[in-house]
């Protein structure tokens, strides 16, 4: 019961934390946003996959695109299943592969998420619903390279903080 409880209350926690970073985007020019919104949101997925496991992890990729659609920061529907899938692809990864070695968890899922965001979105979706113009340049630019580096920058940052809380933990 108290495991429950506990891997309740830290996925609930890492999904708020998720959401305010997701709810911060206002607070940056769009280019800088991207930027700091999106590795602040991977380092929580991250963060997750460490700390509660691959479960809680793909329980906040499911629900913090859905929110990001209804805040209106995923402007089309039929994103929200390309990030979810994308989200989820991270955090599996991550979390498959940290405990041999957070460096290459890390690297592989950003590089996987990247690669399958990219050619959904990009190569796939955006054709097939027949979007050009500024909107589509916006989406290309967001789904293209900025998504390794939030990524990488995330994961930089997921590995410092999952490390700082194992210290915490230990010393307890």
């Amino acid at each position: 019961m108290k495991k429950n409880l506990t891997f309740m209350t830290r996925t609930a926690l890492l999904l708020a934390l998720t959401l305010v970073f997701q709810m911060s985007r206002p607070l940056f020019p769009p280019n800088v946003s991207t930027f700091v919104v999106g590795s602040l949101v991977n380092a929580a997925l991250m963060i997750a996959a460490g700390t509660v496991g691959i479960a809680g992890a793909v329980l906040i990729s499911v629900i913090a695109p859905i929110i990001a659609f209804l805040q209106q920061h995923i402007k089309f529907i039929w994103m929200v299943p390309i990030v979810m899938i994308g989200n989820v692809i991270i955090v599996i990864v991550f979390g498959l592969l940290f405990k041999k070695n957070q460096w290459v968890a890390m690297i592989s899922g950003a590089v996987l998420k990247f690669v399958f965001l990219w050619f959904a979105i990009v190569q796939l979706a955006l054709p097939l619903v027949g979007m050009k113009g500024p909107a589509a340049n916006a989406i290309i630019f967001s789904f293209s390279w900025p998504q390794l580096v939030t990524a990488i920058l995330g994961g930089i940052l997921a590995i410092t903080v999952i490390k700082a809380l194992d210290g915490i933990v230990k010393k307890k």
